[in-house]
C-alpha cells in the first residue's frame, strides 16, 4: 500500500499535471502494461514487447528493461538501476525520495528529475510498440531535460513581474570595462541551435589592462540556451583555475544564469542545478570569486568566440596571442595593438 506521505510528496512535485496524473496511474498500477492487459485476457501475451524477455510490469517499463539503464544512468542523475532493490516501483520511489536526502530543495529537485524521466521512458516505450520506433536512451535524456527546463521557465516566468526596457538598459554598461589591478575578468557565451541542440561555448580572458590572456572555443550540446549559457559559466571556471587565476569576475549576459548563482541555486534553474553546483565548487578554487551579469552589446568578444565554437568539431584554446577575427573587436574593448595568430 502506497504510504500517505508518498502521496503527499507526489502532488506537491514540480511537474505538469498530466505527469502527476501518470505517476498516480503508474504507483496504482493502472498503466496499460502487457502484463495488465494479459490478465485482464486483452493482450497475448504478458512479456515485453521491447526485450522480449521479461513481463512487461511497470517496474519492468521504467526501471528494469535492458534500454532503460542508460536512460537513468545517462541522465542527470547518473543512477545506476540495483535490480535486487526493485521490488515496486512506490517502495524504490519512496525509498529514494524520503531517505536519500535530507534537504528539501534536494528532495525536489530529485522528484522533478524521476518523475519526468518516467514520463519520458513510457513516451519512448509507447512509441516504440505503436509507431515501430527504437527507443534510444540518448533522445530519452534529451527529451527529459528539454521538458524540465521548459517547464521550469514557464514556472519562473509565471512567478516573476515582467522585466521593463528601462529596467532592462538601466543598469546596463554599454561597453566593456576592465577589472581592478590583480583580478583577471573572465568573459563567457553560449551559442545554442534549438533544431539539433548543438551549443557553442566562448571563454575570453584579460586582465586590468585590458590585455589578452586566453580564449576557448567549446563546441558543445545542450537540452536548452540556459543549459549552454551555464555550461559557459562552467568552463569560464575551469579554464581561469587551469591559468592559475587567483582573483576573478566571471561576466554573462544571461541574467538568468547570474542570478540563480548570486541566489541558492537549489531555488534557481532546477534542470541545471548539477551545471550550478559543479561551477560552486569551482568557484571555491579561487581566493575571490563572483559573478556579474554584463550586456550582450558588451560581451562582444565573448560571443564572437561561441559562435567560432559552432562551427568547430573540437575545442581551440588560444593563449597570449587572440585569433585575427577577434582583433577588432579586442581593440574596440583597449586592447592596446595585440598580436594575433
Amino acid at each position: 500500500m502506497v504510504p500517505p506521505k508518498l502521496w503527499k510528496l507526489l502532488w506537491k512535485i514540480q511537474a505538469p499535471p498530466k505527469i502527476k496524473n501518470f505517476m498516480w496511474r503508474a504507483l496504482r498500477n493502472c498503466l496499460a502494461t502487457s502484463e495488465n492487459l494479459f490478465k485482464r485476457k486483452i493482450g497475448r501475451s504478458p512479456l515485453c514487447q521491447i526485450c522480449s524477455t521479461h513481463p512487461e510490469s511497470v517496474e519492468h517499463i521504467l526501471l528494469l528493461c535492458p534500454w532503460v539503464q542508460g536512460v537513468w544512468f545517462g541522465g542527470n542523475l547518473n543512477y545506476r538501476i540495483n535490480h535486487l532493490e526493485i521490488t515496486s516501483l512506490w517502495h524504490w520511489l519512496h525509498d529514494i525520495l524520503l531517505s536519500y536526502s535530507n534537504r528539501i530543495d534536494d528532495q525536489n529537485w530529485l522528484a522533478t528529475q524521476i518523475v519526468f524521466t518516467c514520463w519520458n521512458i513510457w513516451k519512448s516505450r509507447c512509441k516504440a510498440i505503436f509507431e515501430h520506433k527504437t527507443p534510444s536512451p540518448h533522445s530519452t535524456i534529451t527529451a527529459t531535460r528539454v521538458g524540465i527546463n521548459n517547464f521550469m521557465e514557464a514556472v519562473k516566468l509565471s512567478r516573476s513581474p515582467h522585466i521593463t526596457a528601462n529596467e532592462r538598459t538601466s543598469t546596463s554598461p554599454i561597453c566593456w570595462n576592465p577589472p581592478n589591478v590583480g583580478i583577471i575578468k573572465v568573459n563567457v557565451d553560449a551559442s545554442w541551435n534549438h533544431n539539433n541542440c548543438r551549443a557553442g561555448i566562448g571563454v575570453i580572458l584579460r586582465d586590468s589592462c585590458c590585455n589578452f590572456i586566453a580564449a576557448k572555443a567549446i563546441p558543445s550540446t545542450a537540452s536548452s540556451a540556459l543549459e549552454a549559457e551555464a555550461q559557459a559559466v562552467l568552463h569560464g571556471c575551469e579554464l581561469a583555475h587551469a591559468l592559475a587565476c587567483t582573483s576573478v569576475i566571471i561576466e554573462s549576459d544571461s541574467r538568468g544564469i547570474i542570478q540563480c548563482l548570486n541566489g541558492d541555486i537549489a531555488r534557481g534553474a532546477w534542470a541545471i542545478y548539477p551545471i550550478l553546483n559543479r561551477i560552486r565548487e569551482q568557484q571555491t578554487l579561487f581566493h575571490s570569486c563572483r559573478w556579474s551579469w554584463i550586456s550582450r552589446v558588451a560581451n562582444e568578444a565573448a560571443d564572437l568566440v561561441a559562435s567560432l565554437a559552432m562551427a568547430r568539431m573540437s575545442n581551440e584554446v588560444w593563449v597570449h596571442r587572440p585569433p585575427s577575427s577577434l582583433t577588432h573587436v579586442l581593440n574596440k574593448d583597449g586592447l592596446p595593438c595585440p598580436p594575433h595568430v
